[in-house]
Formats: structure tokens, sequence, C-alpha cells
């Protein structure tokens, strides 16, 4: 190869080259244009025309007169306040457009579902009233029994008995609209009915006897009832039931079943609870004057302001009882140092009330008087 063909080579190489930084340059340029255009129509919709023209204003004046003015400055910060604002603004909306949406719908899904709770407690309620029909029935053979016993002895027949428990089995505890409001919890009104049928058709001890023995009346609605003195519900199961406000004055509850009952305002006064049952039992306000609480157990019982005057609470269980404002003048206890363990050893809510109140005085033997403090 001479000299000549050589340098050919080498200018053809040259050119190839040159050609190939050509290109490079080219893409480079189409690149740097083609972001400059897409930043062109993305500026105005990101930046706004507002704060575009106040920028390029900014930039034209600093080239002219290599300052800017302080109108121009104000004019650029107040487009940015004003975009950043706005942006925020929009950005603020779509956030919580979503949020509200499933608020929304959680408020509607939560009203389906209680309008379904409440349509099955309505079906279930008619279902369950329509135990009526049978109660109605066997009241009435009820009352055909009965019709000529007169007062000596107004004992029923094992039959008749066997049907009053097996109805009030049968009437099991459900909510229905009170008022037009949902009840919080399952109770039978139909139990309340039969019950206090029971009550005031003055049975014979036996029957009596034999029905609360081994009927459950749990769950049972009996507010406001006026039952009269002297009603008879020893052995009486009665959990969770409802007895607001009802009068039952010297009322035979002995080694009754009233765990959780709702027993406010109750007028229990000269009544016998030997040995009853009152776990957790709302007596909040109730006439409980010349109660006899002996061996009875009311832990957890909430008596705040029931008047125990002349109650007997001789073995009495008071743990987690709530004494507050409870009136105990010439209560019977069993100890000499009651107080001081009702508000060292128990820790009662309101026991150190009673202690400033009360002092014991003692009467008889093994017997002591609350009296109250001059």
């Amino acid at each position: 190869m001479n000299e000549q063909d050589y340098i050919d080579r080498l200018k053809q190489e040259n050119k190839i080259l040159q050609d190939k930084l050509d290109k490079i340059k080219e893409g480079k340029q189409k690149k740097k244009r083609f972001k400059w255009w897409l930043l062109r129509k993305s500026g105005t919709p990101i930046f706004g025309n507002r704060l575009k023209k106040s920028i390029s204003s900014a930039i034209n004046e600093y080239k002219e007169y290599k300052t800017v003015s302080v109108d121009t400055v104000s004019d650029v910060s107040s487009s940015v306040i004003w975009r950043v604002t706005r942006i925020g603004l929009f950005a603020f909306l779509f956030a919580i457009l979503p949020s509200l949406v499933l608020i929304f719908q959680t408020k509607l899904l939560v009203n389906q579902n209680d309008m379904i709770t409440r349509q099955n407690s309505l079906i279930e309620a008619d279902r369950r009233s329509s135990l009526v029909f049978v109660m109605s029935d066997v009241l009435a053979d009820l009352n055909e029994e009965l019709k000529y016993k007169g007062t000596s002895s107004r004992n029923i027949s094992r039959t008749l008995e066997a049907r009053i428990i097996s109805l009030c089995m049968a009437m099991k505890p459900y909510k229905y609209i009170d008022n037009g409001v949902l009840v919080e919890k399952p109770i039978s009104p139909e139990r309340g009915q039969l019950l206090y049928t029971i009550l005031k058709s003055d049975l014979g001890l036996e029957s009596s006897q034999d029905i609360l023995n081994s009927a459950t009346f749990s769950y049972t609605d009996l507010r406001k009832a006026n039952l009269g003195r002297k009603v008879n519900l020893k052995y009486a199961q009665l959990n969770y039931s409802d007895l607001t406000e009802v009068d039952m004055p010297a009322a035979n509850l002995e080694r009754s079943e009233l765990k959780h009952a709702k027993m406010y305002k109750i007028n229990l006064s000269d009544a016998n609870l030997k040995r009853a049952r009152l776990n957790h039992a709302n007596l909040k306000q109730a006439e409980l004057l010349s109660v006899d609480f002996t061996n009875a157990n009311l832990y957890g019982a909430d008596l705040t302001k029931a008047d125990l005057s002349e109650a007997i609470l001789w073995g009495t269980k008071l743990e987690n009882t709530n004494l507050t404002d409870v009136v105990l003048d010439n209560a019977i206890v069993d100890r000499k140092d009651w107080i001081t363990y009702i508000e060292d050893t128990l820790d009662l809510e309101g026991a150190s009330d009673i202690e400033e109140k009360y002092k014991i005085k003692k009467q008889g033997k093994q017997q002591y008087v609350l009296v109250r403090k001059k």
C-alpha cells in the first residue's frame, strides 16, 4: 500500500467517524428539543399560565437590565403561592373524596346490617309471640281447675303443672322493638306475663313450689309490676331478669337466683332473701327496709342509694359490692368490727362514708347494730 492509498483510507475512516458523531449529536439535540417541548407542554398545567408568564417576564427583565424589579419578584411570589395553594386544594379534594365515599359506604353497610338485625329480631319476636295463644289455652285450663277449689286447697293437677313448666321453657328470651327502639339484651315479656298470672292466681303452696322449682324464669320482663305482699318466689330462677320498680314487699325469695338482675328502685321491704344469690344485681335506690339478707350472696351488687334500714346482714357476702350513699340505720350485722372489715379488708366503694356516719352498737349475744353518730 503506497502513501496515497493510506491517506485515502484514513480520510474515509475519518468521514465514517464524523458521520457517527453527527448522528450522536443530532440524537442528543432531538432529546433536548423533546425535553423542552415536554417541559413547555407540561409547564402550563403544572405551573399554570400565570406563574409561567411571571417567570418568563422575570427572566427577560434580568437579561435586559441585569436585575429584577420588586414588582416582578412580588408577581412571581404571588403566582407561586396561588399555584401551590390551588394544587394543594385539588390534591386535598382528590385525597378526601375516596375517604368520603368509603365512609358513606360503611355507613350504608352499618345501616343495612342494623335493618337485617331488626328484621330478624322482628321475625323471632313474631314467632315467640305466637306462644301467647298457647299460654291462653293453658291459663284457661288453670282457671277451670281453680274455679271450684275455693280458698282451702288451690293445688292443681300434675299434668297442668307440667304444661306450665313446658310453656315457660319454650318462652325463650329474644330482642324486640320497644317504643321504636330495639332492646339492648334478649328478654322474655311472655315469661313475665306467665309468672305474673301464676302469682296472682293464688296457687296452693305445693303446686306453686313445684313450678318454681322446675321452671326457669331467667330473662323475665316484669318491669313496674305490682305483685302485692307476701308473694312466694322461693327457689325462683330469675337470673338476668328485669325487675325494675317492681312492688312486692314481704316477698319470700329465699334461696332464689337473681344474678345480674335489674332491680332498680324495687320495693322489697320486709322480704326474705336468706341465702339468695344476687351476684352483680343492680339494686340502685332499692327499698330494702328490714330485708333479711342472712347468708345471701351480694358479690359485685350495686346498692348505690339503697335503703337497708333495719336490714339483717348476718353472714352476707359483700365482696366488690358498691355501698355508695347506702342507708344502714339500725341494720343488724354479725361482727363488732364490721365497718372496719368492709373498709380495710374488703375495700368496698362507699365504706369510708359509712365509717363517718355510723358506729357499731352491741345488741344481744353476737349481734351488732349500726347506729348513726350524733
